[in-house]
């Protein structure tokens, strides 16, 4: 390697650590290089994912898992893949993620409480289980942990990479991650893009970007609109967003990157009737107003890579309960911190990945009701999360043969606010060539949000006999298999079991009588557990050289116990079964016929409570009834491209489709409402179509 290598590698690792000791996370950054090919297919604005590596192909179908050396697994979204779904949100980014489905009611946007599910994770409320950063930065409604989709422009977009279980190495408190990539100019010259497109119940979207590269300076600007009438009476929705991605290289070895994006959105909330003539309606409408930024330095030393990221994140989401009675809350999330990460390979096989987040919350809540004109307002402690990480794998033998891969890693948790914690992880990968065998474990911690501490908080302080260093997070132990064999360009396979063991699960205070003596232990519930088993198969096939076809399925288990004592075999939307399939075939050169299939079945709609009453503390797992159960849901969806240039107009790539949604027009739908007796489900469009065109220049 050479002196001057290594003294270059340690200085890097050295200023990292310096700031990560502070802060810092996940794999690396944008314009952190790596061995992994873009996410953008044929673009400009591509991103390169993290350097993982990674033991076959990364640029995928989304059902199909990529494979780490530390024995893990993440599903990865491209760009292309995106616009292929035609997602205008990116809850239906996900749709062909095997174990992932989300809930809403709308065409596009979405609402308050739990929306987004993982493997039979996510229906708690409050309840942060499932990480959403943007750029490696946080990204959400922390105070009740709502995903806030309308806050995350999909024409902002690079990609997506999905982790679909505790990964200390990869990411902090949660049990699962979605990570959104944003674009930025990645090669040398000019483009300018342009797209609009439109169809069924008034909906449309247009979207500008320009973007430049030249020496050591690359700017990429976007602005886009999404706009719906609406499927339903008063489901009509919106999202404004103007985005900026900005990098200054120094040298070969660095570079810095300062990324922005203002997001405002509205979504309403339909009405919904009952057998006796009455509309059931609490909130009127959801706005979602975020100001979002990273700062971001960058290092690549060949065997060392890392960043040093700065980032803020203010999120205004406000429920509108404007005409019914219902009080208006205004909820305001600050998020910001320091993250830092370096990826060190000092030897043949070695990777060691170090780092440390440094992530503050600033959260408040004012809350007035329409009726009465009374006030209220909580003012929640600032918490600050410290949380250094170190994970070490080492590769014995070679990828085109024989290969052995032992890793382990440890992330530590420190909190001012909440009791502190240490999740482990280890991994073991086996294999020759291309067919690999894994074993993996990790420890997933779940810290709550000071909304916990809500009912102490009525415009005054907490109480001076609470220790609030008492309450303990939740966890998970999560155990995988996973078997795989990958031939590039031809097909791929992959068998994958897990069982999550869930324990010291939360509970909130949101009302009740103060009293020391009612709140001992009562954060966290020493009775209340679940156990998770699930079975993921996934496989691709390229049978001609333009034609590919993908499929995943997703069998699931639960077996969950409250502190009621009673063992229930559901929980709220986590399906029995699930499966994902699809196809792209490129045919008379310059057209894409393209489709999927989403079949999900044994989905209960609900909410897993955690708040309760000191004297009856209910830490219970939904009671599920048979009228819970929503209909099976079969969604095919078929799109068509037509590919084009023009020198002459200095227009490198154009294309105009024509798509059809849910084409079987099926019935089915996310949501119920429950008031009494009465169950109505909210039903997504039937057969609906879309139609546009995108120009890059």
């Amino acid at each position: 390697m050479g002196k001057k290598f290594v003294l270059g590698a340690s200085l890097a690792a050295a200023l990292t650590l310096a700031a990560g000791l502070a802060c810092a996370a996940a794999p690396a950054t944008q314009g952190a290089g790596g061995d992994k090919p873009n996410l953008t297919e044929g673009s400009r604005t591509a991103y390169t994912l993290p350097p993982v590596t990674v033991y076959g192909v990364a640029d995928q179908p989304p059902a199909i898992p990529v494979l780490t050396r530390f024995g893990t697994q993440y599903n990865a979204v491209t760009e292309e893949q995106i616009k292929l779904q035609g997602s205008l949100d990116f809850y239906d980014a996900l749709r062909n993620v095997p174990g992932v489905m989300f809930q809403k009611k709308n065409v596009i946007g979405g609402q308050t409480s739990h929306s987004f599910y993982m493997r039979g994770r996510g229906a708690s409320h409050p309840g942060p289980d499932l990480h959403i950063l943007f750029d490696d930065a946080p990204r959400s409604g922390v105070l009740y942990g709502q995903a806030l989709a309308d806050g995350v422009p999909v024409y902002a977009l690079g990609g997506m990479e999905v982790y679909k279980s505790p990964q200390p190495s990869r990411f902090g408190s949660g049990y699962g991650m979605v990570n959104f990539i944003p674009k930025y100019m990645a090669e040398e010259g000019y483009e300018f893009r342009v797209g609009f497109e439109g169809g069924s119940f008034g909906t449309f979207a247009e979207n500008v970007g320009l973007g430049a590269k030249k020496d050591n300076v690359d700017i990429y600007a976007a602005q886009s609109w999404i706009s719906t009438v609406g499927h339903e009476e008063h489901t009509a929705a919106h999202q404004a967003s103007y985005y900026a991605n900005l990098g200054f290289t120094f040298n070969d070895n660095w570079n810095l990157r300062l990324l922005a994006n203002k997001v405002e959105a509205k979504t309403q909330s339909p009405t919904q009737p009952y057998d006796d003539g009455r509309y059931w309606q609490n909130i009127e409408s959801f706005d979602t107003n975020t100001s979002f930024a990273t700062l971001t330095l960058n290092n690549d030393y060949g065997a060392a890579k890392g960043y040093l990221k700065g980032y803020y994140n203010d999120t205004l989401f406000t429920l509108r309960g404007e005409e019914n009675g219902a009080a208006r809350s205004r909820q305001t999330n600050v998020l910001y911190g320091l993250r830092g990460r370096e990826t060190l390979n000092l030897w043949q096989g070695s990777e060691i990945v170090l780092g440390c987040d440094l992530d503050v919350s600033d959260l408040h809540n004012h809350q007035k009701n329409n009726v009465t004109g009374k006030d209220r307002s909580w003012d929640f402690p600032t918490q600050t999360l410290v949380s250094p990480y170190l994970a070490v794998s080492q590769t014995f033998g070679a990828d085109d043969g024989f290969h052995i891969t032992p890793s382990a890693g440890i992330r530590y948790y420190a909190s001012d606010l909440f009791q502190d914690y240490a999740s482990p992880q280890a991994g073991l990968v086996v294999g020759y060539d291309k067919t690999n065998l894994s074993f993996s474990y990790a420890r997933g911690v779940n810290y709550p949000s000071p909304v916990v501490l809500q009912g102490f908080l009525e415009d005054k302080d907490l109480p001076g006999w609470l220790d609030t260093k008492d309450i303990k997070p939740e966890v998970v132990d999560h155990y995988e298999i996973s078997l795989s064999h990958v031939q590039p360009d031809r097909f791929s396979l992959s068998a994958t079991y897990f069982h999550d063991d869930g324990r010291d699960r939360l509970r909130a205070y949101m009302f009740g009588n103060l009293s020391p003596a009612s709140y001992a232990d009562f954060f966290t519930s020493s009775t209340a557990e679940y156990k998770i088993d699930g079975l993921e198969l996934a496989g691709s096939l390229t049978p001609l050289e333009d034609l590919e076809l993908f499929a995943g399925a997703t069998w699931l288990w639960a077996t969950a116990k409250g502190d009621d004592g009673v063992t229930r075999h559901k929980m709220p939307y986590m399906p029995s079964f699930a499966l994902q399939a699809g196809f792209k075939w490129r045919f008379l050169d310059d057209f894409l016929l393209s489709g999927d299939y989403q079949h999900l079945q044994g989905v209960y709609a609900g909410t897993t409570a955690r708040t309760s009453r000191p004297n009856a503390p209910a830490s219970n797992f939904s009671a599920l009834a048979d009228n819970d159960r929503l209909p099976d849901i079969n969604v095919v969806n078929l799109r068509l491209d037509y590919f084009f240039s023009y020198d002459d107009l200095h227009l490198e790539e154009g294309r105009v489709f024509v798509a059809v949604n849910n084409l079987l027009n099926c019935q089915y739908g996310y949501a119920m409402e429950k008031q009494g007796t009465d169950h109505k489900l909210y039903y997504m469009p039937g057969t609906s179509f879309m139609a546009g065109f995108e120009l890059k220049f």
